[in-house]
């Protein structure tokens, strides 16, 4: 079973956390570690198992996805024989791609350190980011 999605930027994403698990009643936050990338287990801090990916939710940032997004600015340099001879280069300084997908690979790997955030007396758990130096 794959995690369960929870879409949108950092501030939706908690919203709707909140909006699901109502006030902030026997909500905890643990730092946990990822123990397996693929398929998703963590570890959380001071607690003897490891939980499966149907055990929690993941939010989207940290999953493989698609996005739709506007690209612009940088700088591409094209290199080409079939156009002149001999072979040159063209700068091109200005472009824009409107509507592109844009796909995310997923964010966590083994070892990575987590923030979790426990619900329900530690029967919910929700995986809101990865963290360093902790």
């Amino acid at each position: 079973m794959k995690p369960e999605l929870i879409e949108g930027g950092g501030y939706s994403q908690f919203k709707a956390m909140v909006k699901a698990l109502g006030h902030n009643r026997d909500v905890d936050i643990e730092f946990a570690t990822v123990v397996s990338a693929s398929p998703l287990r963590i570890k959380i801090d001071n607690m003897p198992l490891e939980l499966d990916e149907d055990d929690f939710a993941v939010c989207e940032h940290l999953t493989e996805h698609t996005r739709k997004a506007t690209i612009s600015g940088g700088e591409i340099t094209l290199t080409t024989t079939q156009a002149g001879d001999p072979a040159h280069t063209h700068k091109i300084t200005a472009f824009t791609i409107t509507d592109a997908d844009v796909k995310m690979g997923a964010a966590l790997t083994k070892g990575d350190r987590v923030v979790v955030a426990s619900y329900n007396s530690g029967q919910g758990y929700v995986v809101l980011d990865r963290i360093g130096g902790v």
